[in-house]
């Protein structure tokens, strides 16, 4: 497996990826990726516009419905 070096990009740090760590995840510069940290393990799953949708469908209706009474009691005039 390739490996790859943490650098310091500014105020902030990098992950270079090299050309075939991209072609093994089948991803591109510019690509939208889906970033989770399991312990010390990060883990980096490409997203495409159809998973990127359902995301922010599901955040959304989670939001709608935790804070469903206030939205209806601005509807009312409240």
């Amino acid at each position: 497996m390739p490996r790859t070096q943490i650098r310091k990009i500014g105020n902030s740090f990098g992950l270079l990826l090299t050309d075939e760590i991209l072609k093994l995840m089948n991803i591109r510069a510019d690509d939208e990726v889906d970033i989770t940290v399991e312990g010390r393990i990060l883990i980096i799953t490409p997203l495409n516009e159809k998973e990127r949708k359902e995301k922010i469908d599901n955040a959304v209706q989670n939001i709608l419905r935790r804070r469903k009474s206030a939205y209806q009691r601005l509807a009312e005039g409240a």
